[in-house]
């Protein structure tokens, strides 16, 4: 099991808890080593910048930094409760706490038409209890013109796809989605293997920048407003 958790205690609702994830691991599909630079060092890196920006800044509810690992394997296999994100969001459920809305970030760079699509995945509308997941990514789509965030084209996948760490999130109740480059019409053929560099064709630095910019500003807004210095 590993799972590394960071957190900034919220000022006025500390029991409404905010997660923002991304995961460690890059397992190669053929053997080998896999780089893993767009799966999922973006997401990663994006976490990290994140953390930095916020450490001095105060929000209205409780704000966690999640580095899973086995993320091919948590959400869904039948040992999933075992290690990362399902091993966590299980944790959090038996405690009952209160996750009022969870991110996972995966692939944010790959975009080889350039087309600038970029998807939050969420659950189907009547799976989707409450709307918590369409809520996350509403809040999500709004933050682009209200910060001038442009480079990409933000959609939601209401697709119920459960292949990341939200997937362990929605098995234990908890309204979650991920943010993802377009795996739809082109999906990355660099994921999982050594050709996963920033020097592969198809790496856009722009896109990735744009993706991690749009992070920051919902991760903010979820959290409660654009924070403020303490």
């Amino acid at each position: 099991m590993i799972v590394l958790i960071a957190q900034i205690t919220g000022t006025t609702k500390p029991n409404e808890v905010v997660v923002i994830a991304a995961h460690l691991d890059d397992r190669p599909w053929t053997g080998g080593r896999a780089s893993g630079a767009d799966d999922d060092a973006t997401g990663c890196a994006t976490l990290l910048y994140i953390a930095r920006t916020f450490a001095k800044l105060s929000f209205e509810r409780t704000i966690r930094f999640a580095f899973f690992n086995a993320e091919e394997d948590a959400p869904w296999s039948g040992s999933g409760k075992d290690f990362g994100s399902g091993y966590y969001a299980a944790g959090l459920r038996a405690a009952n706490e209160n996750v009022v809305a969870m991110i996972a970030a995966d692939s944010l760079a790959w975009n080889l038409s350039n087309n600038g699509v970029t998807y939050m995945v969420t659950r189907k509308p009547k799976a989707d209890p409450g709307g918590g997941d369409l809520a996350i990514a509403t809040a999500w789509q709004q933050v682009f013109p209200l910060y001038g965030i442009t480079g990409i084209t933000p959609l939601v996948q209401a697709s119920g796809d459960n292949l990341d760490d939200h997937g362990s999130f929605w098995v234990n109740g908890y309204p979650a989605t991920m943010l993802i480059e377009d795996d739809v019409s082109q999906v990355n053929p660099n994921w999982e293997q050594l050709s996963d560099q920033v020097t592969t064709p198809g790496w856009r630095w722009g896109y990735f920048l744009a993706n991690a910019r749009s992070l920051v500003a919902v991760a903010a807004h979820l959290a409660g407003g654009r924070g403020s210095s303490d």
